[in-house]
């Protein structure tokens, strides 16, 4: 069974920073963002949680600028990592994201306190206050609040296991074997195999070599070569961030 992590919150709140502390893996992958410092489109990595597997993790901007970004990559997220700095607390794109998520049905959220290092306790619970009255009077109201720092490697293990909790209560996803259906987020070519399309899979069960239809326009095309995760497959199923090479 395939599960989609995805991050949310403030510029500069340290959601890129720690996913790279929970995969080793830096999901900023543009020249643009490294020179920035700055997420500018969605990124990618996965974790590898102990009874569950490889689990998709998608990274957003968060300045305002790029909240289309942001929107592309939050669609389909099982769990959501709301990311709020220690340091500066609730912002106008913690509200943003947290909006959004709500819209689209986020099925379980994680708030996690980052640069925790940072500030004292006093100031770790004047956030946790702030924290409170955005979560007040919402579906997400009881959701757990983890303090962590990716810089020096502290509440990650626990962060780990709210992750493992949540994935679990999710329950198994129905998937079809007959149709499948993948929102597009981002295109680009690649030398010497051409188009490619990437996002998550939201239904059904997607096959090498199967026929697809590209809406809205209705344009045929067969898929030649499946990854998920930068791994040639067969085949990929719903929950999964995949990447389509067509012909």
């Amino acid at each position: 069974m395939a599960y989609l992590i995805g991050t949310a919150g403030h510029v500069d709140h340290g959601k890129t920073t720690l996913i790279a502390a929970l995969t080793g893996i830096d999901a900023d992958r543009l020249p643009e963002e490294k020179a920035r410092g700055m997420t500018i489109d969605i990124g990618f990595a996965y974790l590898d949680l102990e009874g569950i597997g490889r689990v998709s993790i998608v990274d957003v901007p968060g300045h305002e600028k790029f909240i289309k970004n942001m929107l592309a990559g939050a669609s389909g997220v099982d769990v959501a990592l709301l990311c709020i700095s220690a340091d500066e607390g609730v912002m106008a794109q913690t509200k943003e994201h947290f909006e959004i998520l709500k819209l689209l049905e986020a099925k379980k959220l994680i708030v996690t306190i980052t640069k925790s290092d940072l500030v004292g306790s006093e100031g770790i619970e004047l956030v946790k206050l702030d924290i409170v009255s955005l979560l007040e009077h919402t579906p997400f109201n009881d959701v757990p609040i983890i303090e962590v720092s990716a810089k020096k490697g502290l509440g990650l293990e626990n962060l780990k296991k709210e992750i493992k909790t949540a994935i679990l209560s999710l329950g198994n996803r129905i998937i079809s074997e007959d149709e499948w259906f993948m929102p597009i987020d981002r295109v680009f070519t690649s030398q010497g195999h051409g188009t490619v399309i990437t996002g998550t899979l939201a239904m059904g069960t997607v096959k090498k070599g199967a026929n697809c239809e590209i809406r809205p326009g209705k344009i045929l095309t067969k898929i030649r070569n499946i990854q998920v995760h930068g791994i040639s497959q067969n085949t990929a199923e719903a929950g999964q961030r995949v990447a389509i090479n067509l012909s």
